[in-house]
């Protein structure tokens, strides 16, 4: 089933297509949870965000515009902001730093979702912990500091990594869009 199938499905509160949407992307959503939340919270707290997560989307399918993204992307997001929310209602914030490498696309561009697909793309042919470094730095916006902190790396190791990883995932994102060799 197509995106824009699943969400008029659940609209009509189709289970089958509700339980197929939560086998799709429940371990998606917990990798990004988990990557927000971390240690700070328990395996309950991460089943209960992506429990939520997804109770929001049964309860508002409507929301979702695949013109804007596709719903893993939609997903993915919307479990990004709900896990910081919840880290701000606990006083655990994590400050963010104010320059972001996606603010410099510009904003038609950023609802491209050619342009989500190969970052994406991109990130994913990174080595480790690079790859992680490089998602914890241009998605959850968090500082090197306190990427260096969790991964129990310098934060000069951090930085180089970040910056190999952002020259390596801009000449794979040129490449990417170039040849339109984006896959879902």
């Amino acid at each position: 089933m197509k995106d824009k199938e699943i969400a008029a499905a659940i609209t009509l509160r189709d289970e089958v297509a509700f339980n197929r949407l939560i086998k799709e992307y429940s371990k998606l959503l917990w990798a990004v949870g988990w990557s927000i939340i971390g240690k700070q919270g328990s395996a309950e707290d991460l089943e209960e965000l992506v429990s939520d997560v997804f109770l929001r989307f049964w309860n508002q399918p409507e929301k979702y515009d695949e013109k804007k993204g596709s719903l893993k992307n939609y997903l993915a997001l919307m479990t990004k902001s709900m896990a910081l929310n919840r880290l701000k209602a606990q006083q655990k914030i994590v400050e963010t730093d104010d320059v972001f490498l996606l603010e410099t696309i510009p904003e038609k561009e950023q609802a491209d979702d050619a342009i989500w697909r190969a970052f994406f793309q991109a990130i994913e042919t990174l080595s480790e912990p690079t790859r992680t470094i490089c998602f914890q730095r241009f998605f959850l916006e968090w500082k090197p500091a306190f990427i260096s902190e969790r991964l129990q790396l310098s934060v000069d190791e951090v930085n180089r990594r970040l910056y190999r990883g952002k020259k390596k995932i801009q000449i794979i994102m040129d490449k990417l869009l170039k040849e339109g060799a984006i896959n879902d």
